[in-house]
């Protein structure tokens, strides 16, 4: 329990405290916050944080080539786990560079790596418990990011299942909307593939065609060399 000394001075180091007073120190201690468009969810970071989080996971997660709400929320998911599990890291390289900093007086070393490499075995030894929770959870991470993987690349490769199954049916259709100049749309009719993907498809399948191509190049979507 806590003295009436210990109170008092809680209390005047309270009063003292008043936060960082230069625009840099606002700066570094301000929060930012971004409410997610896949998720709707709202992270709260540091303005750097939240920047390099945003940049970091939204490049993971599009090299998926996600489709779908489900694929697009395990593909966030992942990314999400490998900023966590690179945070981790960093946390546990600031741990032994703190070390470093309040070992300076303690170890009169002149050589400086010797110095670096004693101070970095006193950290662990002084704090060996809080090391061994973080890899702890490190690995609680590392784990829970491979099942997700495992899930994304499950849920993709039987949406590429169903779109192989789908492709011959759809092209036959879209053919025959397309000689009556009509709209063919897949999902009312039942198919998982998508009017960019099947219009992709169908064009590849056709430029070899010269009659298709000659009408590609007089609508302007194919230019002739």
């Amino acid at each position: 329990m806590s003295t009436e000394n210990q109170i008092a001075a809680n209390r005047l180091n309270a009063e003292k405290s008043t936060g960082p007073r230069t625009p840099e120190g606002k700066k570094r201690s301000s929060l930012n916050a971004m409410r997610h468009g896949l998720t709707g969810q709202v992270v709260v970071l540091p303005e750097e944080d939240l920047e390099a989080y945003h940049a970091f996971t939204a490049a993971i997660a599009t090299s998926f080539n996600p489709e779908g709400a489900n694929e697009c929320q395990l593909a966030h998911s992942y990314a999400t786990y490998q900023w966590r599990i690179n945070r981790a890291a960093a946390i546990e390289d600031n741990m032994f560079s703190i070390g470093v900093t309040e070992n300076g007086a303690t170890l009169d070393i002149d050589n400086p790596e010797a110095h670096a490499a004693l101070s970095n075995a006193k950290t662990y030894r002084d704090d060996c418990r809080e090391f061994e929770r973080l890899s702890m959870y490190s690995q609680r991470l590392v784990n829970q990011s491979e099942k997700v993987l495992r899930q994304l690349k499950e849920c993709q490769a039987e949406r590429q299942q169903r779109e192989e199954a789908e492709i011959k049916e759809a092209l036959r259709l879209y053919a025959a909307h397309l000689k009556v100049n009509g709209i063919f749309d897949p999902k009312e009719n039942g198919f998982v593939l998508t009017a960019a993907k099947i219009k992709a498809v169908y064009r590849r399948k056709n430029l070899a065609d010269p009659d298709f191509v000659a009408e590609e190049i007089k609508n302007g979507r194919v230019k002739a060399a």
